[in-house]
């Protein structure tokens, strides 16, 4: 898998597990246990892309570290 196509699916993953999230949330189908493992599951992804964006900028700019 190439690392666009991760930053694609990361980026996607992110926006349907909130709104799976929130209409749970919303119809009142989760507790606060598992809104917090929502909220969880909806951070991962969206961290996963940003540290891997900012790991090939770094890299396109030259700026690795020693």
């Amino acid at each position: 898998m190439s690392t666009t196509s991760l930053i694609r699916a990361l980026d996607i993953a992110t926006w349907v597990v909130a709104a799976l999230s929130l209409v749970l949330l919303f119809s009142g189908l989760l507790d606060n246990l598992w809104a917090t493992a929502c909220l969880i599951a909806t951070a991962a992804p969206a961290i996963s892309s940003w540290v891997i964006k900012e790991r090939l900028q770094g890299v396109g700019k030259g700026d690795e570290r020693q």
